[in-house]
């Protein structure tokens, strides 16, 4: 199941290396604190998640830029409470967004193993906003990774294979050197698998894992923990 030689691991991150839903619902209320403080906690995080399902509906429509996601969520949130957003509200929110994102358990002693037995490290996040996205890669994980790819940068979203390919050039190495590790079978092992990469599945439910086996994914395992170290 393991490439051999292992050259590289490459990982998605958002739910695959750290949690978006709590760093999100912590950025929320920090936003609602600050902006909206009488609207009760759980009434604007339901409007701020029917906010992004409805933008990313747009965005697949062909009808909404997909790199003002955070001013377009986050405007029609506060409008519903009639607040205009500010600059200073998204700042306060992607602050917070940063500021909450943790690795996952296993995450950093997995990477730690990898760069220690010389494998190289890459990152294909699958986010529209660069400069966000690529502040909380940092933050969590300091330097680890030699290559970050996000795929709202490259134009094209996963499971489509050109980021997946931006990647593997970044790295300069071919596909069957390494594989791709995340947690979602659409995204992440349908479009490993298109770009010709060896799919690793991270999941804990065991449904979720038997759609990514069925999707081509070489394995899966429920927790980063039983992954493959190289030997």
């Amino acid at each position: 199941m393991r490439p051999a030689p292992l050259h590289f691991l490459a990982f998605d991150f958002d739910g695959t290396l750290t949690e978006f839903v709590a760093a999100d619902i912590y950025a929320l209320d920090t936003l609602r604190r600050a902006a909206c403080p009488d609207v009760p906690p759980a009434e604007f995080e339901n409007r701020a998640v029917e906010e992004i399902m409805a933008f990313h509906a747009r965005v697949e429509a062909g009808v909404a830029d997909p790199l003002r996601q955070d001013a377009e969520r986050l405007g029609r949130t506060l409008a519903a409470y009639g607040v205009t957003l500010t600059e200073d509200h998204l700042d306060l929110y992607t602050r917070a967004l940063v500021a909450a994102t943790v690795p996952l358990p296993g995450a950093a002693e997995l990477l730690r193993d990898l760069r220690g037995a010389g494998v190289r490290l890459a990152l294909l996040s699958n986010a529209y906003d660069g400069p966000a996205q690529r502040a909380r890669v940092q933050v969590c994980f300091p330097d680890v990774f030699e290559v970050v790819v996000i795929a709202g940068e490259v134009g094209a979203l996963k499971p489509d294979p050109l980021p997946f390919r931006a990647m593997l050039d970044a790295l300069g190495l071919p596909a069957h050197a390494g594989a791709y590790v995340g947690d979602s079978p659409e995204h992440d092992v349908r479009g490993a698998v298109a770009a010709g990469l060896s799919a690793w599945h991270v999941h804990a439910h065991p449904r979720v894992r038997e759609r990514a086996l069925a999707g081509g994914a070489a394995l899966s395992v429920a927790a980063l923990a039983d992954l493959p170290r190289p030997s």
